[in-house]
């Protein structure tokens, strides 16, 4: 493999400069269609959109794909499930229809029993197997079997070699898209180096991909801590796609990272004024605040916006705020209330233990 300093080498000069956030105009993300406010992750928008239409032409299966892919990354997947179904039963040829479905399977599948886990499982292979059947190419099905073996035990089929291979296979007919899924399977393996590898072939090869280049930010946040080059991948990122609040939630946290307190608010504001839909940017500085012991205050108010309005999807839930809200009240000293907000985010998160772990230590510091 190539070195990492190789590989930056290869990469635009451009991202190297320093970030110069892009011009995008007040309510930008509202005015996309269905299909692109799915694309770039306006999920909110994209059902306000859809559902109407959905109730309308209910025998429509483009539409209640569309749908379905929206209520999902919202979190209401009682919904996305049935319109899913609905698709398929509706036009079984379409690959997309069955990957959506096996998406969802999956995702119910993480909340619940052992048992019923397995039964989800081996449905959404099923069903990944039939889009496979009718598109041997199709990146989705593919990506979906990867995580497949990945995620699922021995006994009904996992096997990481295999999830390996079916990434690897991606890659050889896709580099940039592959590169970028072998760098989110070795991340899930906690392989932090070929992880950082991945991402930066991927993005010599694709240096406008949105997904690689926030993976890279978060990365170099989060997994590998280097404020420059997470600056710097977070830039990219927002300018690939000025419309998504990840992007500029990225670059803010960046800021706050650095102590740009100015910097950041004024890049949160900026975002929502885009995309009123999406406050992540707001979450983002206050979770930097209270990690850097800095602007507390300002970090409990921060958070109480965040907690405003439903979160976007892919974006932290309610649980997450809740937790980052009592850790900022015990800061101020409040612990009553501290607690009240953490046994509400392990209520409505209960596999969150490091939340639990928070909750316990400040009932046990308060009872000394």
């Amino acid at each position: 493999m190539r070195s990492r300093l190789s590989l930056l080498l290869l990469l635009p000069l451009a991202l190297a400069a320093e970030c110069r956030l892009p011009e995008v105009a007040s309510g930008a993300a509202q005015q996309m269609s269905a299909e692109q406010l799915l694309d770039s992750g306006h999920y909110r928008a994209a059902v306000r959109a859809l559902a109407p239409v959905a109730q309308a032409r209910p025998a429509d299966p483009q539409i209640a794909w569309m749908l379905s892919r929206a209520d999902a990354a919202t979190g209401d997947l009682d919904d996305a499930m049935k319109l899913a179904e609905s698709a398929v039963a509706a036009d079984g040829g379409n690959a997309e229809y069955h990957v959506q479905a096996a998406a969802v399977e999956g995702r119910i599948a993480r909340a619940a029993p052992l048992l019923k886990q397995l039964t989800l499982a081996r449905r959404a292979k099923k069903e990944l197997d039939a889009a496979i059947a009718l598109d041997s190419g199709n990146t989705d099905a593919q990506w979906g079997l990867a995580m497949f073996y990945y995620a699922v035990p021995q006994l009904i089929g996992g096997d990481r070699d295999k999830a390996k291979a079916v990434a690897r296979q991606i890659a050889d007919a896709h580099p940039a898209l592959g590169q970028y899924y072998e760098g989110r399977l070795a991340a899930e393996m906690k392989d932090t180096a070929s992880a950082e590898n991945f991402y930066l072939r991927s993005a010599v090869a694709d240096p406008n991909s949105f997904d690689t280049a926030a993976e890279l930010a978060k990365f170099y946040i989060e997994t590998k801590p280097d404020q420059a080059q997470a600056e710097m991948w977070a830039c990219a990122a927002l300018h690939s796609d000025p419309s998504r609040a990840e992007g500029w939630a990225l670059v803010a946290r960046t800021y706050a990272w650095c102590g740009c307190w100015t910097e950041a608010v004024a890049t949160a504001r900026k975002s929502e004024a885009i995309d009123p839909d999406d406050l992540a940017p707001w979450y983002a500085i206050a979770t930097a605040a209270i990690a850097k012991g800095e602007q507390i205050e300002s970090a409990e108010g921060w958070l109480r916006k965040y907690l405003s309005q439903p979160p976007e999807g892919g974006e932290p839930g309610w649980a997450s705020a809740r937790w980052q809200l009592g850790l900022a009240l015990e800061a101020e000293n409040r612990h009553e209330e501290a607690l009240a907000e953490l046994r509400t985010a392990v209520d409505q998160d209960p596999v969150n233990d490091i939340a639990r772990a928070d909750l316990k230590r400040i009932a046990a510091e308060k009872r000394h």
